[in-house]
């Protein structure tokens, strides 16, 4: 049976929470592979909240270093921060042959928070969550959504934070390039700096240059993390986007808070987008900033968990 463990080992991530713990989700009976979560509030029993946070690709849970302190304070949470598998303190994952998905892809990442959810739920049964996922993991949080919903689990908020939630035109020419881009010797340099571009100016956390060199430092300490990063980034939205379409709509007792950047690249046509999801899921609520970029939680962490505050 998959189980799941705190951990008194040390991260190599400087941790969010430094009162908090880690803790091991594996989701193979193995137990060689897990996926990294620090836990914020690791000796509360039966809290009503918890807070599920999934940063985008290729990038750390200290992307939630602004939001998840909010969540915990101010809305009392206890917040589970996770490093995406293949990244962070999480570590590499094999393809698995029986599965119909890659084991980097939003179907995946969907599965490892469905058991954290179960595990958590199993201990304490009247804890309702909330799901904040950035970027290519907001695709995984409908997913989880979903499923969590037909499961009986009680979810109380999604949180879309510059979701990329469908494929875009530009897969066609970008998942060939991606081989070329994500590469061991010189793909880190190649991402963070257009990770830099992710933050338009005026945008940018006065940390960033520091995060940066924290991400540098972990890329050059675990080069096929890099790899990973170009997994994700041609894995297929398609999945996801059929949830939003025909799924997520049917569920409009859980509030769907969405938010977007209107400067954010990942979007050819901002409106376009949120003309599709309110069009899909019309109990959303969406939250654009015309100078905002792909990271909404970073870059403005209050407004987000106001409007979490707000709808609790």
């Amino acid at each position: 049976m998959r189980s799941s463990s705190s951990s008194s080992a040390s991260p190599a991530i400087p941790p969010v929470f430094p009162n908090g713990a880690s803790f091991r989700l594996y989701p193979n009976e193995k137990k060689t592979n897990y996926v990294h979560f620090e836990d914020s509030r690791p000796e509360q029993e039966n809290p009503a909240l918890i807070a599920v946070c999934l940063p985008g690709i290729g990038d750390s849970r200290r992307q939630f270093r602004f939001l998840a302190p909010l969540l915990h304070e101010q809305l009392g949470c206890r917040v589970f921060l996770g490093d995406l598998r293949g990244f962070g303190d999480s570590t590499e994952f094999d393809e698995d042959a029986t599965k119909k998905y890659s084991a980097y892809s939003p179907e995946s990442l969907a599965d490892d928070v469905i058991q954290l959810l179960n595990e958590l739920h199993a201990k304490h049964p009247q804890s309702a969550f909330i799901l904040l996922g950035n970027s290519l993991s907001a695709g995984t949080m409908v997913l989880a959504t979903t499923q969590a919903k037909h499961e009986g689990i009680k979810l109380k908020a999604l949180v879309l934070l510059g979701p990329v939630l469908r494929d875009s035109p530009m897969n066609t020419w970008f998942r060939p390039l991606s081989h070329v881009l994500f590469r061991e010797l010189y793909g880190a340099g190649i991402w963070l700096n257009y990770y830099k571009t992710l933050y338009p100016p005026g945008k940018a956390p006065d940390d960033l240059e520091q995060e940066i060199q924290l991400l540098k430092t972990h890329l050059k300490a675990k080069k096929a993390n890099v790899v990973n990063t170009g997994r994700y980034a041609r894995a297929s939205k398609a999945n996801v986007a059929a949830a939003v379409n025909n799924e997520l709509g049917k569920f409009s007792k859980i509030p769907v808070l969405a938010f977007y950047g209107g400067k954010d690249p990942d979007y050819g046509n901002l409106q376009e987008e949120l003309e599709w999801i309110k069009g899909a899921v019309p109990h959303v609520t969406c939250f654009e900033d015309p100078d905002g970029g792909h990271y909404p939680h970073v870059e403005d962490a209050q407004k987000v968990a106001n409007a979490i505050a707000k709808i609790l």
